[in-house]
């Protein structure tokens, strides 16, 4: 783990650039009214800028505006099918008197004095929850849960004209929250399906094609729910935060096995939960805060806690005033870069706004995150041959076989040409036709000692006797005085020459060779007095060398 960047004195909530070619900016709602005292002095929307070459851990604000309320929730969509006329995407804020105002952010990089599109105020009470559809056809739909219990559907293709809200679910459907809602989200992998949370324990799930609620999520417990989230690369799966001091526990559910019981309980906080970030690049990994001023990562694949990010402020020993010292550096707030692989912000009570790197994290994981996976790699083999292998970008945790692909990378041809017809006479034994070429090639490019060696060759590989006479024992002689005399015979001379032989070898050609005896043992010898044995008491005696009978 290593703090990267960090906004001082702002109590804000954070939305992350969904543009990818501006994945370095955030904007920043202030939940603060800025003055001294009780007066409203209402909030500030503020865009920066995220310098990662920089060592230091100051940002630039790239533009900024006041506004009229406190922030609540805050959303940033990329306007897909309108990126042309906005290039920046817009910005959509919740706020505590149940108005969303729409901005556009590349007027408030460039200071434009008419920066805010519209306005509307869907909710009597404060908006909790605001997301923008992921899905690129989509991206013009907004989702706003409030307080007052109710969840909308905003399309905003045209956003300085925004159309009328609709509800997921018209009547005569009668399905609704009993409490407040407290998060939306929309579903990763369908566009029509829309999840929200309430504090009366129940999450629904919303199909906005069929107009009805597709499921409802129950905890047996009835704790409330605080915050929730889907699987990006799987539509089925969402994870549920409990903010119930007496439950504070994440339950991941499995909406094709079951709705009334979850797929797996995490437990390792002591206080309820506060807010929950699931990682897009990485599945397995999720973030989670709460009251008890932990903030915990999440694996998946073990259901066990594998790293607690450390405050930065220091904690008094004593709990400070009024025990307010303990909740020093408390977040309420996480969300994982989209764009950015390992890259996580935080907002805490102590008014900062803090962004880490989590490559450097020391987790008690025996895996590696996926972000470091190798998207592509190659290697060279023998003929000119490149093996090469490419990971699915757009579906990492897919279990397809990732195909190996082998091609040919010919820089001469005709020393590929060479090599195939070698490798093809070596498998056709044809040693004399490979010599007989080697030969004439040599012959043609006036390499006279390279043609008379390849010459020779093809008389040894033709007939392997014929230049060793009958008989000779010198065998190495005669190949190592041919070799030599190459030079200045011609090969077809050089087996009837005599003057390359050696003289040993002209002997022993013009007779038959005899061989030689085997010496036979001789009888009734005697050694020499220096090889005898030491004799017994007996041999003594008689002065007879006597053989030491065996036991």
């Amino acid at each position: 783990m290593a703090l990267v960047k960090e906004i001082e004195e702002k109590g804000a909530m954070l939305a992350w650039s969904p543009v990818p070619s501006l994945s370095n900016l955030v904007a920043l709602g202030t939940k603060e009214s800025g003055g001294a005292g009780f007066d409203n002095y209402g909030g500030e929307l503020e865009i920066h800028a995220l310098d990662w070459t920089d060592a230091s851990t100051k940002s630039t604000i790239a533009g900024s505006v006041k506004t009229n309320g406190r922030f609540q929730s805050i959303a940033w969509s990329g306007m897909g099918a309108h990126a042309e006329q906005y290039t920046h995407g817009i910005i959509a804020g919740g706020m505590t008197d149940g108005t969303i105002n729409i901005w556009d952010p590349a007027k408030l990089v460039k200071a434009h004095p008419q920066a805010q599109l519209s306005s509307m105020q869907p909710h009597r009470g404060a908006v909790n929850g605001l997301q923008f559809n992921p899905h690129p056809k989509s991206q013009h739909l907004l989702a706003s849960g409030g307080s007052d219990g109710t969840v909308y559907i905003h399309a905003l293709d045209a956003p300085d004209t925004p159309k009328q809200p609709f509800v997921p679910a018209p009547g005569p459907n009668t399905a609704k929250h009993t409490g407040e809602v407290t998060k939306v989200a929309w579903n990763s992998q369908v566009a029509h399906i829309l999840a929200s949370s309430s504090q009366d324990g129940s999450c629904l799930v919303w199909d906005l094609r069929a107009k009805k609620p597709w499921c409802e999520l129950r905890d047996a417990t009835r704790g409330s729910i605080a915050d929730i989230a889907w699987n990006p690369l799987e539509g089925l799966q969402i994870v549920t935060a409990c903010g119930d001091d007496q439950n504070p526990t994440l339950k991941m559910w499995d909406l094709r096995s079951s709705t009334t019981l979850p797929l797996a309980t995490l437990q390792g906080h002591e206080q309820g939960l506060l807010s929950i970030s699931w990682c897009p690049q990485d599945t397995s990994l999720l973030m989670s805060c709460g009251k008890d001023n932990k903030t915990i990562l999440w694996d998946l694949f073990d259901c066990r806690p594998i790293y607690e990010l450390p405050v930065t402020a220091p904690v008094q020993a004593g709990g400070g005033f009024g025990g307010f010292g303990a909740s020093v550096g408390r977040r309420y707030f996480c969300d994982w870069s989209p764009k950015v692989p390992a890259v996580l912000a935080t907002c805490s009570f102590d008014r900062k706004v803090q962004v880490y790197n989590m490559s450097a994290a020391k987790t008690t994981s025996a895996r590696a995150p996926k972000w470091m996976r190798r998207p592509a790699g190659a290697t060279f083999g023998f003929g000119g041959k490149l093996a090469s292998f490419t990971s699915a970008a757009a579906k990492p945790d897919m279990k397809a076989p990732q195909p190996v692909r082998i091609a040919a990378c010919i820089e001469d041809d005709a020393l590929t040409g060479a090599s195939q017809l070698f490798e093809q006479r070596i498998m056709m034994k044809d040693y004399k036709g490979l010599c007989e070429t080697k030969a004439t090639a040599a012959e043609e490019g006036n390499d006279l000692p390279e043609s008379q060696t390849w010459r020779f060759m093809q008389v040894i590989s033709s007939r392997p006797s014929a230049c060793v006479p009958t008989g000779c024992r010198h065998r190495h002689c005669c190949h190592s005085t041919l070799r030599s005399s190459l030079r200045t015979l011609p090969a077809s001379d050089c087996c009837s020459s005599s003057a390359s032989m050696p003289t040993r070898c002209r002997l022993n050609s013009t007779r038959r060779l005899r061989p030689r005896p085997r010496p036979r043992p001789l009888r009734n010898h005697r050694p020499p007095a220096w090889t005898r044995l030491p004799s017994s008491a007996a041999t003594r005696s008689t002065g007879l060398w006597r053989r030491r009978p065996r036991r």
